[in-house]
């Protein structure tokens, strides 16, 4: 009798141990499930989790290098709200993504970093001359971003030529820059995006029919219509 008490009592204590590992699993299943997630326009959800969970498989997954600060709010016992500041990629060159932060992140050492390009389009910067203006470039996308210039959706190129011109490829506007770019001069490059901002804003001109635009000039912007 007491040998059959003794083989009941362990199946209570199998199906006690089964139950609390199927209400365990549940329990991890929910709690994936029901974080919710704001700020993230191109970070998919599952990296920003594990970003969150610091899973060092993360880092070979380019969209991680996108996350900047963030933020969790424990709403329940099983419901969190995570709010993440992604950093804008903002143009690319031969070896790195610049990204609205200052952070260059050199993206051929991620194998997914295409999946990035088709997902955002993002302006190219291509430079045969020896004068870096990257951080030149960088402030300049800024500038348009903050003042939500109408032309920042439309640029694909910014070019440097060996002679030191300075100009941006719109998908059907050339804005010349500036000429004979250097490092005494470079931080001019700001000013002048300016001058564009200030001139897109007051111009009476429909953008679709503005071929080129010259900020060569100090006191004065030329275009030229189709």
């Amino acid at each position: 009798m007491n040998y059959k008490s003794n083989i009941f009592a362990k199946l209570i204590i199998i199906c006690f141990i089964c139950i609390i590992a199927i209400d365990y699993l549940n329990f991890d299943i929910n709690v994936s499930n029901t974080n919710l997630i704001l700020g993230n326009s191109l970070v998919p959800e599952n990296v920003v989790i594990n970003h969150i969970e610091n899973n060092t498989n993360n880092n070979e997954d380019i969209f991680s290098s996108l996350i900047g600060d963030y933020k969790i709010l424990q709403l329940s016992d099983d419901q969190r709200l995570i709010m993440i500041n992604e950093n804008k990629p903002q143009f690319f060159d031969e070896t790195n993504i610049y990204l609205s932060s200052g952070v260059k992140v050199q993206y051929k050492d991620y194998l997914n970093f295409k999946s990035l390009f088709d997902k955002n389009p993002i302006p190219q910067y291509e430079s045969r001359s020896n004068v870096d203006i990257s951080e030149n470039i960088l402030e300049m996308i800024n500038i348009l971003d903050d003042n939500k210039n109408p032309l920042l959706d439309k640029l694909r190129l910014i070019e440097l030529s060996e002679e030191n011109k300075l100009s941006i490829r719109f998908e059907s506007c050339v804005v010349v820059v500036m000429d004979n770019v250097n490092t005494q001069n470079k931080k001019q490059i700001s000013n002048k995006i300016k001058v564009l901002n200030q001139f897109i804003y007051q111009s009476t001109d429909s953008l679709d029919k503005i071929e080129n635009i010259d900020l060569r000039w100090d006191d004065r912007v030329f275009i030229k219509t189709i």
